[in-house]
């Protein structure tokens, strides 16, 4: 079964202030191949779940403002922005989930995916590309109308995935070997496979070094992938079961979760820099380079540490009932997302740091017009 885009009725918010959007009924459905069809389901409205208390000597530093219901079971894997959506590769419903932030809703779903995982998005050209570890295949979809517009195969399945600088190759690990391919996007084609001796997890793009940084979980290691499929840099951790990476341009910094603690990494030598302590099962990583604020989720917290001038401390620990294990944030918007499930139910808590509720309320405002 091909994949297919759907649009998707306006869902109840339930808003924990006072910024509010008029819900904009969508009944558009548009098939991207005429051997799939959209799948109703069953719309439920979703309550506001309160964040649990914080003890008083907490400063808080990020407020409640509202959640989206998403259809299908809980089950996340990637999270990107593109085109000012927000991303989920709900690999639970076989989807890739399109959030409007100014419209607080699920605006659009690519159904009949296998098994999605990574997602990659080259903003230069339009494009995203999604590892579907399902059929050994990266499915490509346009920004424009959310359009499927093929898929490429590959030799192994795909999980993470990590874009260069120039949009053509696209790094991708296996989700069953201890290896890392290229695929060169102009031509299609796998250049390469390489043996990295480890089962690779988190993947990011180093602007700066022209490399891709990967994530051992099981040897506790980074490694640095270059274009010629060499490793130039081997990084071991003092730390064990990393999962997630994330690239700091301003310090030359590799942010890792492991476990139960966040690390700083010189990306470099390898050097630890800095580690502050987390919740057991720490994963989903992202970086507000802005604010200098790194978000980190672990199932049913949320920790904000703050990353500037040599400092790394945990500022904020955001408990929810939403249990997941990604987070993503968008600038525009200026709102953390934290996707998960809670009573067997997809649901997603929208947040905002403090402070900024005015200029969010014209931007808002703006995007609806």
């Amino acid at each position: 079964m091909m994949p297919t885009v759907r649009t998707l009725p306006t869902y109840l918010l339930a808003v924990a202030c006072s910024v509010s959007v008029a819900g904009v009924n969508l009944t558009a459905q548009q098939q991207l191949a005429a051997s799939g069809s959209p799948i109703a389901q069953k719309q439920t409205p979703t309550k506001p779940v309160p964040l649990r208390p914080r003890t008083p000597s907490q400063q808080r530093t990020l407020q409640q403002i509202g959640m989206v219901e998403i259809p299908g079971s809980p089950g996340f894997d990637g999270l990107a922005i593109a085109n000012n959506k927000l991303l989920l590769a709900h690999t639970a419903a076989s989807s890739l989930d399109v959030v409007d932030a100014a419209k607080r809703r699920v605006v659009a779903q690519i159904i009949n995916l296998q098994s999605p995982r990574g997602i990659a998005v080259d903003q230069a050209n339009g494009k995203i590309y999604v590892a579907q570890a399902g059929n050994n295949s990266i499915a490509v979809i346009n920004f424009e109308g959310w359009q499927y517009s093929g898929t490429i195969p590959l030799p192994q399945a795909p999980s993470t995935l990590a874009l260069d600088d120039s949009g053509q190759r696209l790094y991708w690990s296996d989700a069953t070997s201890d290896s890392v391919s290229i695929l060169d996007l102009s031509t299609r084609t796998n250049l390469g496979t390489l043996d990295v001796g480890g089962r690779p997890r988190g993947m990011i793009w180093d602007h700066e070094r022209g490399v891709a940084f990967v994530v051992l979980q099981d040897t506790s290691e980074i490694v640095a992938v270059d274009p010629k499929l060499q490793i130039v840099s081997r990084f071991k951790l003092n730390a064990s079961q990393p999962t997630e990476v994330v690239y700091d341009a301003h310090t030359r910094r590799l942010y890792v979760a492991a476990r139960s603690a966040v690390l700083a990494i010189n990306d470099q030598d390898g050097s630890e820099s800095n580690r502050v302590e987390a919740p057991m099962g720490v994963d989903g990583l992202w970086l507000n380079p802005e604010a200098r604020t790194l978000y980190a989720a672990s199932p049913g917290e949320l920790t904000v540490i703050k990353a500037d001038n040599g400092t790394f401390t945990v500022v904020d620990s955001i408990p929810s009932d939403i249990k997941g294990h990604s987070v993503a944030f968008d600038p525009d918007s200026n709102i953390v997302f934290l996707p998960g499930g809670r009573e067997g139910k997809s649901a997603m808590l929208l947040l905002r740091p403090m402070g900024a509720e005015h200029s969010a309320q014209q931007d808002v405002a703006a995007k609806v017009k």
